[in-house]
């Protein structure tokens, strides 16, 4: 009877804190989901002070006498694209529906009015916009109906930033009167359950403490029986070890299974991703390739070009530059994404060339070191090794600043090493953008297909060093021993 009575407390007082529980949670979340649309309305209306500045400069550019017939008529599109975007995310804001994000946020009466505030100089600024495009799309310009819509643009922008950042400032506010509306509850919630767990240690645990007390007296005399029950138990719990340490065995071996199976599938992909690459950088080279080449000879060919005018002479000329420049472009993408050297000679020869095209193109300091000849390897690991290769030195070009890189490829110990080295920035490998990278994703991934490991060496205005180590079959670690001991490093 004592025990139940006991029970129904403690249940009471469990329920009460469980309820001031879920329904602190329940607001916590509640405002964080409207913290999470106050921020998108912020970014909706800061988007929109940036395009109706964009607006502005756009009229500038097409306003001004400098500007070519065709840059004004590009400038134009843009423009009507721009206006339909910031005249949509205005009446979005005005009423509350986010579009593009599904949500509905309703002004407060204070954001209604400073709306109406702002739309006459929104709507002058679209109407002068409009009229602009409609000047700029005539034959002949009126350079004074120009300017004039473009000084009424101009004044109202001004009006429209200033109304739009009070709007702004508006909804930080509110946004802040609803934490403070948060911290309140929080507080009286945090009081009601101090409260609660007060009255649950005098009404229930005190008690209890006393029931138990009593309780430990019978405990003592049922040793004995405890004492035979936990020999029992201990022969038991030796069985039950040995059942856990056969599920941990077999477990072990399921997870060892679908890594294996996960590795086979990915590899199934990147080998389909190599194949489609390679087919592409044939039909490149043998199509696209072909028929730019052809049209370059055709143009060669012309014999009248002097008898054109000079204006046509240039043109043409143009024409034939351009034609270099695609057919140079069309083999550079040919031969990134499938080079022809990689399959034809190897590994070595591929890097070589890689190395080679790096530094012409960029100007950086890009060397190979390597104490291996003519050696072939797996395709799998040439490939996976060179794409590894590639996507360090690209990384290393285009955002460590760097002015050197070393590429190497030597044998260390029964692996094989590839290295790049770089003397650039370096990063911070730690930072989250940096391990959610997709090209140290991507590297990582293709060293594990090939069993190997993957290692990265970085640090802040100290460089950056890749290393990747592949594991070579006994019969190849021969071969690259006799050949590396007989060959200087070059």
């Amino acid at each position: 009877m004592v025990t139940t009575r006991f029970t129904r407390r403690y249940i009471v007082a469990l329920s009460l804190v469980a309820g001031l529980t879920i329904c602190g949670q329940f607001l916590i979340h509640r405002q964080l989901d409207g913290q999470t649309s106050d921020a998108y309305v912020l970014n909706y209306a800061g988007r929109q002070r940036f395009q109706s500045q964009q607006i502005v400069k756009d009229a500038l550019l097409m306003t001004s006498q400098a500007i070519p017939a065709a840059s004004v008529n590009a400038l134009a599109q843009t423009q009507r694209q721009l206006l339909a975007r910031w005249e949509r995310f205005h009446q979005e804001l005005m009423s509350g529906h986010l579009t593009d994000l599904g949500l509905t946020v309703p002004n407060s009466p204070t954001v209604q009015t400073l709306f109406r505030q702002l739309d006459p100089h929104f709507r002058t600024i679209r109407d002068q916009a409009h009229r602009l495009l409609t000047l700029a799309g005539q034959p002949i310009r009126d350079s004074h109906a120009e300017q004039a819509a473009l000084q009424t643009l101009l004044t109202h922008d001004t009006l429209f930033l200033n109304r739009m950042d009070a709007i702004v400032r508006q909804y930080s506010r509110e946004a802040e009167q609803k934490v403070d509306r948060l911290r309140t509850i929080e507080n009286w919630l945090l009081l009601i359950t101090l409260v609660v767990l007060v009255l649950e240690a005098l009404l229930i645990f005190s008690p209890a403490v006393r029931m138990i007390r009593g309780a430990v007296d019978r405990l003592t005399a049922a040793h004995q029986q405890a004492a035979q029950a936990n020999e029992a138990l201990q022969r038991t719990n030796q069985s039950l070890k040995l059942a856990q340490q056969q599920l941990m065995h077999e477990t072990a071996l399921r997870h060892k299974q679908q890594l294996t199976e996960q590795r086979v599938r990915l590899s199934a992909v990147v080998q389909g991703q190599e194949e489609e690459r390679r087919r592409l950088s044939r039909e490149l080279h043998d199509g696209i390739g072909q028929m730019l080449t052809g049209a370059k000879l055709l143009s060669e060919n012309v014999r009248s070009i002097d008898q054109l005018p000079p204006t046509d002479q240039t043109t043409f000329g143009k024409l034939k530059t351009l034609l270099v420049r695609i057919i140079q472009e069309t083999r550079h993408v040919s031969n990134n994404l499938m080079p022809p050297v990689l399959s034809d000679f190897g590994l070595l020869a591929a890097l070589r060339l890689l190395t080679e095209q790096q530094h012409e193109q960029t100007g950086i300091e890009v060397s190979l070191q390597t104490k291996l000849v003519d050696a072939r390897f797996n395709p799998a690991v040439e490939i996976g090794l060179y794409r590894i290769a590639q996507e360090a030195i690209n990384n290393a070009t285009k955002h460590a600043d760097a002015s050197r890189i070393l590429v190497s490829l030597n044998w260390r110990g029964d692996q094989l090493q590839l290295r790049i080295q770089d003397d650039g920035c370096g990063f911070d490998y730690s930072f989250p953008a940096a391990v959610r990278s997709q090209g140290l994703h991507n590297m990582r991934e293709r060293a594990k297909l090939l069993d190997g490991s993957f290692r990265l060496l970085t640090r802040p205005r100290a460089g950056t060093t890749v290393q990747v180590y592949v594991p070579i079959s006994v019969a190849t670690q021969s071969a690259m021993r006799s050949i590396a001991a007989a060959t200087p490093i070059y």
